[in-house]
């Protein structure tokens, strides 16, 4: 018994017998530069760590015992433990980054092999940055990749891959560890190991029905496997302050008092016009309603726990992240509840080893989501004068006083906007998913994937009992709660064959795919709901007048939906002697969103893409290319996911007297037209390039032309009044396409020990056009004035482009005044037609939303436990349509740019009018097209590592303290917060209507992993 337990005692003691000492060491490439993140195992010991920034690792080790290195692109190498710091070298494997594993559809590729157009992004890029989602980390990193940031606490951002890629559908896909999904925005940046973005058809057709757009996949943190146990966790922290940038100046109450005479002596076309106003009528009122209603800072907060182990057959993963962010808009000081985000997250995935055939995984996230929503007052704070007090002497809310004359804009005060309305939003998400593989056979793998996606959102708005300034009637207050679910279920069956021939490489992939989303949304809403201060009293059942917002006639009172995906593909990957690649895929897609009639549910598509590694063979050898590879793709993709448009209810039953005129009748007249025949939307992809590496892999270029079509593409045009219908047709209207240049460098490289740096820098040239238009017909689109839409669909035309006049200066003279049948001051436009008169005839295209250059580029620098880090990104060649602007056409207030700009007879401008509220000078013109172009600092970071030596004691791998900037500088010359506009729809694209400003963040952070 006694050596029995003296056995137990020695076995539970080895490892601490055995980890005798602490063994220092420094991780080199060939060429002298530290390796970061490289694995370093003590087998015997069972000990693991990772070497930090600079290289340094630190292990419990034995004396004598053989570590083992490892990191992705450069050979396995061991060696023995010493006490005294040792010095590593490792040496890159011949084609370094090139053997980077790449996720693609449904598998991985080398990097080398890859045909297509496919960017990867690591981890480095995505954290410790203060957003809400990973997509906005993106910004100027990626060539062909458009985003667009909101500013708004739970925004997200926009992503356009090559262009537009449908007018109605979506843009672009995710799919995250294996789920399809249209949003991440459920998802915590800090636990994203990797992103691919598959920009090309080639790439893309794998996943056919929904990716025409684009597509990224994104892995989620786990551990690597290993031959022993590891458990490795990490915490970061970062607290910032967002505060707006370039707001935009108004004019003051002078300003506006002096402009405001002036309107009148222009209307009035006399310099003694009638109800001209004065100071001294405003009791001194001289109100900055922007710095009324945004704050001047707020805060935004991020906490992630992370965990990452593995054994000889598992690895696995767990993130827990919590984020708060407080909006710009100074809320919550009436019965409004603010305005903020909240965000917790828990992710747990994992794979495992059952058999040397037979492994599973699986994968959950939870998301949760609380926001305080208040309303958006940027408009109504542009508007309101500066003579209106936030409040009165008495306390109550401003207004204009009596005898003042500024009718409606009199009665605005966004202060009782803000406080007069209470909205919450909550959200929660649990997405679950799991696959099982086996394998039948050396080399062939089948393998299923399923995955349920679960959405509720719960949402309401609460108007309190108040009368309208300028208004003798009370208001009912007012409550409207809306919930909606969506149940997204998919299932995927794929066998996989992958072996080797002598030289020959074969990787062939068959599937199929089922997916079945199914969607029920109610909205209710019922006045003289009482507030008792609490959310809890807001019930709809303690009000009166109870309407379901989503009734119609013969309906339930509830509106759902179901859509079903079917697909069948397959695949195959090619590649001789590492040299000629081939990449052929074949899709037969069908969807529910058709009628089903003939063969339009159901259709195939195919690509093919073709890879020549130049650098292997013989002629190329000693030119000091490391590596050159030539690249062509095309390929079809169907789009199913288009606005469905199957009302049964196309006419109205109405009364009518025919030929008796006291006999009434039912009459049925149509109303609008459906088309049941719609068909797939079809993108045509076209790609060729180049990759190339060289100056000892320190440079990498990547360049190509792309060229997307879209045909049958499904947006409404204009009934003709031919039709004797008004409104528009939904259906397969038109053609387009996006074609260009994408360019992207990096060099890595050290000078000493000590210092290293990095460059990137990448740009894309877009080219959109429309090619075809049903009939020849168009379509006039976006919000207007007075029946003038601003946008207009034509061919020839990029998408979007604005439509209206061509001012042509200011009208100077009596006599041209007179000539022109209008006033001094006024806008003069270009007669395009010739015939005398301005009228419709006369409008054009005036800008395009659609930059023609995105740019981004950066530098990496690092000397000792020091890092810098700096990005800037741009685009060139769009225009914003200042719809801020154009809707001032009454007693509104002016911007600081009009007011001292704008025509009077002591400044004869010739490109600003007068100050007038004239309908001529509010219809879509030139005037309000300004340029959209933009350089920004989009981050700069500093940061520094606590040396190793003092992380030891505290059991320690690394711990990073950083200070950071995002979007500190932004140079434009547009007159608005910002000529970045995100949260819009293709149809609003480029049109600023009060859009929410963003914001610099200035945040502290750290991180550090034991």
């Amino acid at each position: 018994m006694r050596n029995h337990f003296l056995s137990l005692l020695a076995l539970l003691l080895m490892p601490a017998l055995m980890c005798g000492q602490i063994i220092k060491g420094k991780v080199l490439d060939q060429d002298g530069k530290a390796i970061p993140d490289v694995i370093i195992l003590a087998p015997t010991s069972n000990t693991q760590t990772i070497a930090d920034f600079d290289g340094n690792f630190s292990i419990n080790a034995k004396e004598g015992e053989e570590l083992k290195f490892s990191m992705i692109g450069f050979n396995d190498f061991s060696a023995t433990a010493a006490a005294k710091p040792m010095t590593v070298t490792l040496t890159q494997s011949k084609e370094s980054s090139l053997n980077e594993v790449v996720v693609v559809g449904y598998g991985t590729q080398r990097k080398a092999d890859i045909t297509g157009a496919i960017a990867v992004i690591g981890k480095k890029d995505l954290e410790n940055r203060p957003n809400t989602s990973a997509i906005s980390s993106l910004q100027g990193k990626v060539s062909g990749v458009i985003i667009t940031n909101s500013g708004n606490p739970d925004g997200q951002p926009n992503i356009a891959i090559r262009g537009i890629g449908s007018i109605s559908g979506s843009q672009v896909l995710y799919v995250v560890d294996g789920v399809i999904t249209n949003t991440i925005d459920y998802l915590n940046p800090n636990d994203i190991e990797k992103m691919s973005i598959l920009k090309d058809a080639s790439s893309l057709a794998i996943y056919g029905i929904r990716a025409a757009g684009g597509a990224v996949i994104i892995s989620t943190k786990t551990g690597s496997k290993s031959g022993n146990e590891t458990i490795n966790f990490n915490y970061d922290s970062s607290l910032g302050v967002q505060t707006p940038t370039n707001v935009p100046k108004f004019a003051n109450a002078a300003d506006y008092v002096r402009l405001y005479n002036e309107k009148l002596q222009f209307e009035q076309n006399t310099n003694a016009p009638i109800g001209t106003i004065s100071l001294a009528q405003f009791n001194g009122a001289d109100t900055n309603w922007f710095d009324e209603v945004l704050r001047k800072n707020s805060v935004i907060n991020s906490h992630n726990i992370g965990m990452v182990g593995s054994s000889e057959k598992a690895n696995y993963g767990m993130g827990i992240g919590y984020f708060t962010q407080d909006g710009l808009i100074n809320a919550g000081k009436g019965v409004s509840s603010g305005e903020d985000f909240k965000r917790i997250t828990a992710r747990l995935n994992g794979n495992f080893d059952v058999s040397s055939k037979f492994r599973l995984g699986g994968n959950m996230v939870y998301t949760k989501t609380d926001s305080n929503d208040a309303s958006f007052p940027f408009q109504l704070a542009r508007i309101t004068p500066p003579v209106i007090p936030v409040y009165n002497s008495d306390g109550s809310y401003g207004t204009t006083p009596v005898g003042a004359g500024l009718g409606t804009a009199g009665n605005n005060n966004p202060r009782l906007a803000l406080d007069l309305f209470r909205g919450k939003t909550d959200e929660t998400r649990t997405i679950i998913g799991g696959f099982a593989e086996y394998d039948f056979a050396k080399g062939l793998t089948y393998r299923v994937n399923m995955s349920r996606d679960f959405r509720t959102r719960s949402s309401y708005s609460y108007t309190p009992e108040n009368t309208p300034i300028g208004s003798t009637t009370l208001l009912n207050s007012r409550l409207t709660k809306s919930d909606s679910t969506v149940d997204d279920l998919l299932f995927e069956n794929t066998l996989t064959y992958s072996r080797t021939f002598g030289k020959s490489r074969v990787v062939a992939l068959a599937g199929a795919s089922r997916q079945i989303t199914k969607s029920r949304n109610s909205s209710f809403s019922a006045i003289d709901v009482p507030f008792n201060g609490s959310d809890a009293t807001l019930y709809l059942n303690l009000g009166t007048g109870l309407v379901n917002l989503l009734q119609r006639p013969g309906e339930s009172g509830l509106e759902g939906s179901e859509i079903r995906l079917q697909s069948y593909f397959g695949r195959i990957q090619y590649a001789f002697n590492d040299k000629y690649l081939l990449n052929a895929t074949v899709r037969r897609d069908g969807a529910s969103v058709f009628n089903f009639d003939g063969d339009q549910k159901s259709a195939t598509f195919p690509s093919v893409g073709l890879g020549w590694v130049v650098s292997k063979e013989n002629f190329m050898q000693n030119t000091g290319l490391d590596f050159f590879k030539i690249k062509a793709s095309w390929g079809e993709l169907g789009n199913a996911t288009i606005i469905r448009q199957f009302d049964p209810i196309a006419s109205i039953q109405a009364p009518a007297f025919f030929g008796n005129p006291s006999q009434l009748n039912t009459s049925i007249s149509i109303t609008q037209l459906i088309d049941p025949t719609i068909e797939w939307e079809v993108t045509t992809g076209t790609d060729i390039g180049f990759e190339l590496k060289t100056l000892q892999n320190r440079l990498s270029v990547e360049a190509g032309y792309y060229k997307k079509v879209t045909e049958d593409g499904t947006l409404s045009i204009t009934n003709l009044p031919t039709s004797g219908l008004g409104g528009n047709l939904f259906t397969n209207a038109g053609s387009f396409e996006n074609k260009g240049i994408e360019f992207s460098a990096t060099w890595n490289d050290k000078i000493g020990d000590k210092f290293t740096y990095g460059f990137y820098g990448n740009f894309t040239t877009i080219e959109n056009q429309i090619t075809e238009v049903l009939g020849g017909s168009f379509l006039n689109t976006g919000p207007g004035l007075f029946g003038n839409n601003i946008k207009r669909y034509q061919v020839g035309e990029e998408i979007g482009a604005y439509y209206g006049f061509q001012t042509d200066g200011v009208i100077q003279t009596q006599a041209e005044a007179t000539a022109l049948n209008s006033k001094v001051g006024a806008f003069k436009f270009k007669d395009l037609d010739g015939n005398g008169s301005i009228d419709d005839n006369d409008k054009t295209f005036l800008g395009s939303p659609i930059p023609n250059l995105t740019y981004g580029f950066g530098l990496n620098l690092g000397y000792a436990n020091f890092d810098f880090a700096a990005e800037f990104q741009g685009v060139a060649g769009n225009e914003i349509y200042n719809f801020n602007r154009n809707l001032r056409f009454g007693n509104e207030n002016w911007d600081q740019d009009f007011v001292d700009n704008h025509w009077s007879p002591t400044n004869p401008s010739n490109t600003y009018p007068a100050a007038n509220s004239d309908q001529s000078s509010s219809r879509p013109s030139s005037f309000y097209v300004e340029k959209g172009d933009y350089f920004r600092i989009r981050t700069l970071q500093l940061g520094y590592s606590i040396p190793s030596a003092f992380l030891t004691r505290v059991k320690i791998q690394k711990l990073r303290v950083y200070a950071s900037a995002q979007n500190p500088f932004t140079s434009f010359k547009y007159n608005g917060f910002s000529p970045e506009l995100g949260n819009q729809s293709v149809e609003n694209l480029g049109i600023d209507n009060g859009a929410y400003p963003l914001s610099a963040i200035y945040s502290f952070g750290i991180n550090f992993n034991f």
